[in-house]
């Protein structure tokens, strides 16, 4: 096979297929740990050893892979059930954070209550309501 004949690889991480030659196939592989990853999956492993200079790339690749399969097993099969699922871990989070600080509920401070009010005018026995605030 010659190194500018494309053949049709498959991303290991998102399962993507790309057509490439052999020879960009083995840089790429060289690069990742033996592993050939699309260009989109190669980016989000190289930013977040950017952003985490203590994570090694093969910890940083490890890492997206498991995210992909995790997205592949979950969104893609049933998108309504992954958004279920995601609220609910972010209310129970939100839940945890709020007992976690010794809140049990959210309180607004009054410092008025405005509603209102019936004023009585003992001479004409009319009562007239009108809204005022009370301090």
């Amino acid at each position: 096979m010659e190194t500018n004949e494309v053949q049709m690889v498959e991303c290991e991480c998102c399962g993507m297929s790309e057509e490439c030659t052999p020879t960009y196939i083995g840089r790429i592989k060289g690069f990742f740990c033996g592993k050939w990853i699309c260009g989109l999956c190669s980016e989000a492993v190289k930013e977040q050893t950017r952003r985490n200079p203590g994570v090694a790339k093969e910890e940083a690749l490890e890492s997206h892979m498991a995210l992909s399969k995790k997205f592949n097993r979950t969104v893609r099969l049933n998108p309504k059930l992954s958004l279920a699922g995601t609220m609910r871990d972010i209310a129970r989070k939100s839940s945890q954070q709020r007992t976690s600080m010794g809140h049990c509920a959210s309180k607004i401070p009054r410092n008025m209550s405005c509603g209102p009010r019936m004023n009585v005018r003992s001479n004409s026995h009319q009562s007239t309501e009108t809204s005022s605030c009370h301090y």
